[in-house]
């Protein structure tokens, strides 16, 4: 198992999808698990039973929704060890950014606009750290730009933090809006609908989170399979 952290208060919960959508289609087990405040993934997996937590199955993808740590979701399921090749873990706050340990996963990503609001509360939830992490900026903005990513640079240079040569950029566009409010009503996860840029940006995440595991190529062709 392979857990990738994602940290940040943007709304991640469709990115995730399409993520592990793919990854799926990859012959790789996933579950995402959504540790974040609001737990938006909440109100588009359905429930399975009348609890606070659970593990439901949205379009062939499994999802976890109110849990505290891995422990928690061993219990649920009755398994002594999570059994998934990879566990995508969406956290915006300090407390299951630390439950879920996200300093040890394997990768992590920093994924937020350049929005003040979301910037300064990845503040708080950075400033738990006791121990230097390496995390790959995940960008998704209307306005990228190097002056933008220098401040946010700024905002953390006091930080127990490394950052990737590498950097995920998704430019916020209409059209890719309007393809994910299609998945939502028709209850699906389609990579289809998306831009041309949208999908060369997925396939550089999952290239990263797969490094070395799955060759680029055959990301692509899934991507960009009709």
């Amino acid at each position: 198992m392979e857990q990738i952290g994602f940290v940040g208060v943007n709304d991640k919960k469709d990115l995730l999808l399409n993520v592990a959508k793919v990854i799926s289609k990859l012959n790789k087990s996933v579950l995402i698990v959504d540790s974040t405040i609001m737990q938006r993934l909440r109100y588009v997996v359905p429930k399975v039973a009348s609890t606070p937590t659970y593990v439901s199955e949205y379009d062939g993808i499994d999802v976890a929704v109110g849990f505290m740590n891995l422990a928690g979701i061993c219990q649920y399921l009755s398994i002594p060890s999570i059994n998934y090749d990879y566990v995508l873990i969406d956290t915006d706050n300090p407390q299951t950014f630390n439950s879920f340990m996200i300093p040890k996963s394997k990768k992590i990503f920093y994924s937020t606009s350049y929005d003040e609001f979301e910037l300064q509360r990845s503040l708080e939830i950075l400033g738990t750290l006791r121990e230097q992490i390496t995390m790959t900026k995940l960008i998704i903005s209307s306005d990228i730009n190097n002056k933008h990513d220098e401040y946010l640079e700024h905002l953390l240079e006091n930080f127990p933090i490394e950052w990737n040569k590498e950097k995920v950029e998704f430019p916020d566009m209409d059209n890719d809006r309007n393809a994910t409010l299609v998945n939502h009503l028709i209850k699906q996860v389609d990579i289809r609908n998306y831009s041309s840029t949208y999908k060369d940006s997925l396939e550089y995440l999952i290239s990263l989170i797969l490094e070395g595991v799955v060759a680029q190529s055959e990301i692509r062709r899934i991507i960009r399979k009709k």
